[in-house]
């Protein structure tokens, strides 16, 4: 069985690279720029950019499963690639939001939803993960914590159920490698739910420095998240915050349902990525 992961050079993409090495798996690991991708020698690294279909056919070739991620505007002419190829199952890392009221006008969940339908309605056979925010959205903290100790935020009091990357990537192995999952769609979230203020907390208590918030007005924070994200994606994560306050969002039980383990906490997560917040990250 050969497989190809799209996106290898992210978290999760990496991660599920690795997974499927460690099973024997016959992988192939493409990025818009493979020259900075490191895996072992029996990994095949390939170009390929999901805004070029066409740059995906040498590497299709001979694929029977595929690994993608939905960061895709117009994915049909993709998908009928992918479909022309021979590939019989896709695993596409989704998102919890297509899941929520409302998904098909709102900007995150419509994106979602376009290319989930896009593979069911090729006809092939298909595992839609589902995860929830992603504990690596702390990651966007590091800069603030490095320099003074300070995590300006809108709605520290939202509400999350942080995942860590490394479960996605389980279940994206465990599907990858077995039928099991086929026509399945997994909701991923961690084991708990914690505030904004609760994430900050936990990282200065791994970190053994004090850390503090600085609660800003939406204009600020918007002002600040512009500096580095679209402003489509700045409108979501505040509107997304500024609904999360108070709320009690679902915790799901996928994850150790599929892999019999329990499912890694923030806490796991901030232990793992340590070095994002101190100094010695810059």
């Amino acid at each position: 069985m050969s497989v190809l992961v799209v996106g290898a050079s992210g978290a999760v993409g990496g991660a599920v690279v690795e997974g499927l090495v460690g099973r024997g798996v016959d992988v192939r690991a493409s990025s818009r720029s493979p020259e900075r991708l490191r895996f072992p020698a029996q990994v095949s690294v390939v170009a390929a950019d999901l805004r070029d279909p066409e740059s995906f056919r040498a590497p299709l070739d001979g694929a029977e499963r595929l690994f993608l991620y939905a960061d895709v505007d117009e994915p049909e002419e993709l998908v009928s690639t992918i479909a022309a190829a021979g590939v019989r199952h896709v695993v596409l890392l989704s998102s919890s939001a297509v899941t929520f009221p409302g998904a098909e006008s709102e900007f995150n969940g419509a994106r979602f939803l376009r290319v989930e339908r896009a593979v069911a309605g090729a006809g092939l056979e298909y595992t839609f993960l589902r995860p929830g925010g992603f504990a690596s959205n702390a990651a966007r903290w590091s800069w603030g914590i490095q320099r003074d100790g300070v995590v300006p935020l809108p709605h520290p009091d939202a509400v999350q159920v942080p995942v860590h990357e490394q479960d996605i990537a389980d279940v994206a192995v465990a599907a990858l490698t077995g039928d099991a999952l086929v026509g399945r769609t997994p909701v991923l979230t961690g084991p708990e739910r914690l505030t904004l203020r609760q994430q900050v907390a936990i990282i200065a208590d791994v970190v053994g420095r004090p850390v503090r918030v600085l609660e800003q007005t939406e204009a600020e924070a918007s002002a600040m998240l512009s500096e580095h994200v679209p402003a489509v994606w700045v409108e979501q994560i505040i509107a997304d915050w500024r609904r999360a306050v108070g709320t009690a969002p679902a915790v799901s039980d996928e994850y150790r349902a599929i892999t019999g383990r329990p499912p890694r906490t923030f806490r796991q997560w901030v232990v793992d990525h340590a070095r994002l917040f101190t100094a010695a990250a810059r």
